[in-house]
């Protein structure tokens, strides 16, 4: 035993095994009641953070993040849209003239999905100073799992927003 610690030394391992200095530091004193301690080995942390790395960058990170920016080309007639944490969600769809895209909300609040456009102040970007409604679609989703769906029956490029929540646009590109 080490004097004046109440712990045994780690034993001395075999030729190129850990030095003393780094199996004392993979190791940690924890309370175990009655003013005792007991020395509890701890995972090294290093591959644990090499292994959430590796998922991340081989896209097991925030598919949020990943489909908000990514466009979404339709194998399908139905093209799903999630309005999330105030975010239309992917930003832009390609569908064919003919298919339908369905939003789905999933935040607790009404959003709009309204055609047109918007225009911002050039010096304050939050604050709209001219809404474009073309008349196309303007549906209401009032809150948590509310859907709404359009059918798009002509070829272009379709810009919606949220008519209640500046910033929140996106668009649908018919072919």
């Amino acid at each position: 035993m080490q004097a004046g610690t109440g712990h045994r030394p780690a034993p001395p391992g075999p030729a190129g095994s850990r030095p003393d200095h780094l199996t004392e530091n993979m190791t940690k004193l924890v309370p175990t009641g009655a003013g005792r301690t007991a020395r509890r080995r701890l995972l090294p942390a290093v591959p644990l953070l090499v292994l959430v790395l590796a998922g991340t960058a081989c896209g097991g990170g925030d598919s949020k993040a990943a489909s908000a920016k990514t466009p979404v080309t339709a194998g399908a007639p139905d093209v799903q849209v999630a309005i999330d944490t105030f975010m239309f969600g992917p930003k832009t769809v390609r569908v064919h003239v003919g298919d339908t895209v369905t939003w789905t909300n999933h935040d607790a609040i009404l959003h709009t999905v309204t055609s047109g456009t918007r225009r911002y102040d050039p010096t304050n970007s939050g604050l709209v100073t001219a809404t474009d409604k073309d008349g196309m679609f303007d549906m209401q989703l009032d809150g948590k799992g509310a859907t709404a769906q359009f059918t798009f029956s002509e070829a272009g490029t379709f810009h919606y927003f949220c008519d209640r929540h500046p910033g929140m646009e996106a668009d649908v590109e018919v072919s």
